[in-house]
């Protein structure tokens, strides 16, 4: 597929917010999903070969947004796409997360796993769900369109482990003071606060569901270079990230194996 850059924004020296417009993504997007977008815009190369995974943070009028942190080569050709130029990308891939309606429900998100959980919340809010979301990061640079986030959520709870903005320390924290109190629970960010967030889930017996975020070459499931392990009876068994995920149960996940 291809779109038209609508922004490419700066939104700190970390992230950038990027929308494209493409009908054809919009019109098969669901929340939760993932798309594989080549980061260069020169057809004369192919390097970087290999196209980067970037969650969907959102979709709205023919237009979707995608929210970044430069930490690479890949990701330092893409901020340097301008309004107007054309990109490529794929069609959405992976699962999507359950959507639940009238209910309590808890977001927890750790710096780029904001993503994901910014068209979560809407789409929950919109499906007349109470929601709370937990968003933590190291610094005040790692938390990103908080006015945003307030418009589409019920609760704002920010924190980060410096104290430069919101709560001082982990984000874990103050979720587990509530989280009986909800109905459900999505998480999208590190792998130890995903870890730590479905233990307090478990323990509470609150359904969890976490978006992992794994390195990927194809996003197709064919490399195979994606694989996490799932608890199933007294079986472990392998699930590759790009298909069978990125959306999994929280409580199935063999924590211990992934890295």
């Amino acid at each position: 597929m291809k779109g038209k850059v609508v922004k490419n924004q700066r939104l700190n020296d970390k992230y950038f917010f990027l929308e494209i417009k493409s009908e054809e993504f919009v019109t098969q997007a669901h929340v939760g999903q993932f798309l594989m977008i080549k980061p260069g815009s020169q057809e004369y190369t192919h390097d970087p070969l290999l196209r980067r995974p970037l969650g969907v943070a959102d979709v709205h009028d023919g237009k979707f947004n995608l929210v970044y942190m430069v930490v690479g080569k890949g990701t330092k050709l893409l901020s340097e796409f301008h309004e107007g130029g054309m990109i490529e990308f794929s069609a959405p891939l992976g699962n999507s997360f359950t959507l639940l309606e009238n209910k309590r429900v808890a977001l927890v998100a750790g710096g780029i796993g904001i993503a994901p959980v910014f068209w979560l919340a809407k789409t929950l809010k919109n499906r007349g769900c109470v929601v709370d979301l937990y968003y933590g990061g190291r610094t005040v640079d790692d938390v990103v369109l908080l006015e945003e986030l307030k418009e589409n959520t019920d609760h704002l709870i920010v924190t980060t482990d410096d104290g430069s903005a919101g709560i001082k320390g982990f984000v874990t924290l103050p979720f587990k003071e509530n989280v009986e109190t909800y109905d459900m629970v999505y998480a999208c960010g590190p792998k130890p606060m995903l870890k730590t967030v479905s233990e307090i889930c478990v323990n509470a017996e609150v359904p969890v569901e976490v978006s992992l975020d794994e390195r990927m070459a194809c996003g197709l499931g064919a490399c195979l270079g994606c694989i996490i392990y799932l608890r199933e009876g007294d079986e472990i068994v392998q699930k590759r990230c790009c298909v069978e995920g990125p959306v999994f149960d929280g409580a199935k996940i063999a924590w211990d194996k992934l890295s």
